[in-house]
């Protein structure tokens, strides 16, 4: 792959870290005066609307794609993790959300054992004890500065780690047909929520959550470019900048300064993550370097 190529792909990764937390950054600012559920159903119905007249032809085809048991079943998990990194952040600072999300990639490596039937090493253990012990420090439980709010970004973990591991089993299903309904699945859901909870946003609010929905959208796109330019070892270290820019958006906006546990913790949590993807790569080239020498002996 061309070194162009994969400096476009760093960019442009580094471009949807910046533009997610954006997004979070709106949806908290529009969170303070409208309900969860208005806020969902939003970002959704805006999602549903654009993707429906861009696959329009071949919405019929994604309705019947292959495995939709569980391609709804991650469309569930999805849902899940937008309705707790929505109520998150109504309640609690963006770098203390997204340092115990990023516990994710983690669990992802005990789950890839149990559903995927992958080998996992001991050294992929230790880095999950590792970004376990920094998701405690965070937390902090029985400290006396722990709040159940701080569950919720661990619960949307949990949630990201399925909806990935899933991602990953349904990779014989189009992304396109996946992306759709999830979309799809989310706005039904949101639609049957909102008549319980609904307020008209304001003009401030509306505007809010109509920029968070273009920016998801135009970050997920990015994302998508990122990882189809570059392999997965390049691009993903480069999501850590989320944690950078949440810290710098949240003073910024907010006035939210993280205390020394939380910077450590991020820190043990951030360089798990990292050490992790270091160690596949370098796991990867030596399998190729085997390969390879396995064939020039062969010919």
């Amino acid at each position: 792959m061309r070194q162009r190529s994969r400096l476009e792909a760093i960019a442009i990764m580094c471009f949807a870290s910046i533009w997610f937390i954006t997004m979070h950054t709106c949806i908290k600012a529009a969170r303070e005066t409208t309900p969860v559920a208005v806020v969902l159903w939003s970002q959704y119905a805006i999602q549903f609307a654009v993707l429906t007249v861009a696959f329009a032809p071949r919405v019929p085809g994604f309705l019947r794609a292959p495995r939709l048991g569980l391609q709804y079943l991650r469309a569930a998990l999805l849902f899940g993790c937008m309705v707790g990194m929505f109520t998150a952040v109504g309640l609690m600072p963006l770098a203390d959300i997204i340092a115990i999300a990023f516990f994710a990639p983690l669990i992802i490596t005990a789950l890839s054992v149990a559903m995927l039937g992958e080998r996992v090493t001991p050294a992929h253990w230790a880095a999950v004890a590792v970004a376990f012990v920094g998701v405690l420090v965070i937390i902090r439980p029985g400290m006396g500065v722990f709040a159940w709010a701080a569950t919720i970004p661990l619960g949307v973990a949990v949630c990201v780690a399925f909806y990935q591991t899933l991602t990953r089993v349904l990779a014989g299903v189009g992304a396109e047909a996946m992306l759709y309904n999830a979309t799809l699945l989310g706005f039904v859901a949101g639609s049957a929520a909102v008549p319980f909870f609904w307020q008209v946003p304001g003009l401030r609010e509306a505007l809010l959550l109509a920029a968070a929905g273009a920016l998801g959208l135009a970050a997920h796109f990015c994302l998508i470019k990122a990882y189809q330019w570059a392999p997965a070892s390049v691009v993903a270290p480069f999501s850590y900048v989320e944690l950078l820019y949440a810290t710098a958006l949240g003073f910024a906006v907010f006035g939210d300064i993280p205390d020394a546990p939380t910077f450590a913790g991020g820190a043990l949590v951030a360089a798990s993550g990292l050490w992790l993807l270091h160690y596949q790569a370098r796991r990867e080239r030596a399998a190729r370097a085997v390969a390879a020498e396995a064939a020039e002996a062969a010919e």
